[in-house]
């Protein structure tokens, strides 16, 4: 198993990504499912948030492209369409859900961002970006599906042409995330968040939420090796 973990806090299950560069890898995507599983059953019982975080200077350094340098083809997209299903999971929890972005987010951890409902910041470390573009790389459809339905058509343009970095500051400016806090604010921002909706929790919310992004989540996890 990886380094994530879960634990709970009253009404709050906070998943930890880890204190490494928490890449999405193989292993990430094992471990999430676990936890998901029992998240999800946690969530069906009552009031319930969860958070994902963080401890260290990433929240999420993205795909594990050093595998898919030496993997083939059908390999890549087995494995990127496994990362989507997670976030897909995410995108539909049957509980609100909250992103405290502790650090940098970079490719698939900015669409990991993007699959929570809400999403705090660090404000003055960090940066959330998809450099696709400066590494030859194009977009899954499901990804591009949750930019579109997620940003505003300049900010979509701008973060996918160019790959810039947002800073905390900017990202809010941007829509890609909620609120910036400082650090030692971060958890417990999130935690506003999760709190005040936490009673909406349970099956009629995941329905809610699957028809929302009906559409992105037919595409998340679905490419085919073509």
């Amino acid at each position: 198993m990886g380094t994530s973990t879960l634990s709970r806090d009253n009404e709050l299950l906070v998943i930890d990504f880890g204190d490494d560069e928490n890449r999405t890898d193989v292993v990430w995507v094992e471990t999430m499912n676990v936890l998901l599983d029992e998240a999800e059953a946690q969530a069906l019982s009552g009031p319930t948030a969860l958070i994902t975080t963080g401890s260290s200077k990433h929240y999420s350094n993205g795909l594990d492209v050093e595998y898919m340098a030496q993997a083939s083809r059908s390999e890549i997209v087995e494995y990127a369409n496994s990362v989507q299903k997670v976030l897909s999971r995410i995108l539909t929890f049957p509980a609100p859900t909250v992103a405290a972005v502790n650090g940098h987010a970079f490719g698939a951890g900015a669409f990991a961002i993007l699959a929570h409902d809400y999403s705090v910041m660090r404000a003055d470390r960090g940066f959330v970006c998809w450099p696709e573009v400066h590494l030859q790389m194009s977009f899954p459809r499901g990804f591009m599906s949750m930019i579109r339905n997620s940003m505003t058509p300049s900010t979509a343009r701008e973060a996918t042409v160019t790959g810039r970095r947002y800073g905390g500051p900017d990202a809010v400016a941007a829509g890609f995330v909620d609120e910036a806090a400082s650090l030692d604010q971060l958890m417990a921002a999130a935690s506003d968040y999760g709190r005040a909706h936490a009673a909406n929790a349970g099956s009629n919310l995941a329905q809610i939420k699957r028809q929302l992004h009906r559409a992105t989540v037919e595409l998340l996890g679905n490419d085919s090796p073509g």
